[in-house]
């Protein structure tokens, strides 16, 4: 673990570059946005976070401000929350194979956890290392909801799967999750939302389905932030899973998800000024493809006015606008992210800013966590 103590205090312009940032007060407010929304909504919180790479600081902000849980992909992301304190979390993730079916039933031995199956094989094989270990595991069937990607099929072949896992010591069925991640940058909004809608009622009419055929649904999870409104509209849908609200990106801003702020941005340095004929209006940045994730584009500019037209790996071509300042080898530029998740993960630290003083300087403690 790295030993941030001299960075905290300094103006946000001081430090090393390239820097990941995050707004604080901006994350405070993203979370209590959605918080207060899912209260009025009558829908719980369990917010996803892949988007911050597990980091406990952020789970426990969530929490404290009303989210049940904590919802992450990797096996390893929950054994990082764990290790932070979090005791209730959601791998909506099918985790096969004897390694890390032996680590979940471990985790499980001092958290609560609830995984997500889809195949009587690894249910068997879930089973098998639950009665071993003599615990129960909780699990919540996956339902393919249109995003064809993990999922049992609705209704009668959730029904019959049910049944089947029912019948498996050591696991105790709590419900169904979905997922509508197929719509999340569906650029008609109106028809985002229709779809949503119909995916999740497709969830909601397949637990109906279970509880005619006497099988108790406790949970019906899904919901992303592109997404999350529409999810929470379908009465049955019992909790969400959004993440990336708590920071957003602009890619996600510029695809309707405008009521949460942007809160994280790359603070890079000039490191030339090219002394030739047509580059009066170029900076060179120390940020290339390998510290900001780009598959959505290039970044736009927070500060100052003007445009990356190119990003090698090391590199960044910054555009100044016209009437911008004269700015000088060695000044300081701050890029939003455009691919909240992507960029994260190539970080070890961000730092928390407030009032453009670093507040905190916190490990990214399940970076590169990928098992």
């Amino acid at each position: 673990m790295n030993n941030h103590e001299y960075e905290v205090g300094l103006r946000k312009t001081d430090l090393d570059t390239p820097s990941l940032l995050v707004d604080l007060p901006v994350v405070e407010r993203n979370i209590k946005k959605m918080a207060d929304y899912c209260r009025s909504a009558g829908v719980a919180l369990r917010p996803h976070a892949k988007i911050y790479k597990a980091t406990p600081i952020f789970a426990w902000m969530q929490i404290r401000a009303g989210a049940i849980g904590i919802t992450v992909s990797k096996l390893s992301e929950a054994e990082v929350l764990a290790a932070g304190g979090i005791q209730e979390i959601l791998i909506a993730n099918q985790i096969v194979g004897p390694q890390k079916v032996r680590r979940l039933i471990n985790l499980a031995g001092h958290t609560h956890v609830i995984v997500a199956v889809d195949s009587i094989k690894n249910a068997e094989e879930l089973s098998f290392a639950a009665v071993s270990r003599g615990i129960r595991l909780d699990v919540l069937v996956e339902v393919n909801i249109g995003n064809n990607r993990c999922g049992v099929e609705p209704y009668d072949a959730t029904l019959e799967f049910t049944g089947l896992l029912s019948k498996l010591p050591g696991l105790r069925f709590k419900g169904l999750m979905g997922y509508d991640g197929h719509l999340a940058f569906l650029g008609d909004l109106q028809e985002r939302d229709r779809l949503s809608r119909l995916a999740y009622q497709i969830l909601v009419d397949t637990s109906r389905c279970l509880e005619r055929a006497g099988i108790p649904v406790d949970i019906v999870s899904g919901g992303g932030s592109a997404t999350y409104r529409s999810a929470a509209s379908v009465e049955g849908i019992t909790e969400l899973q959004a993440g990336t609200y708590v920071f957003n990106d602009t890619t996600y801003r510029n695809n309707g998800l405008d009521e949460f702020e942007c809160a994280l941005s790359i603070l890079a340095t000039i490191i030339s000024r090219p002394n030739r004929p047509g580059a009066e209006e170029l900076a060179i940045l120390d940020v290339g493809r390998k510290a900001l994730e780009v598959t959505y584009g290039f970044p736009e500019v927070k500060y100052p006015l003007g445009e990356i037209f190119s990003m090698p790996q090391e590199h960044s071509r910054l555009r100044i606008a016209p009437g911008g300042p004269d700015l000088e080898i060695g000044d300081k530029v701050e890029l939003w992210v455009r691919d909240a998740n992507g960029t994260v993960n190539l970080y070890d630290t961000i730092y928390a800013i407030r009032d453009e003083i670093v507040e905190a300087a916190w490990d990214l403690t399940g970076r590169g966590k990928v098992t």
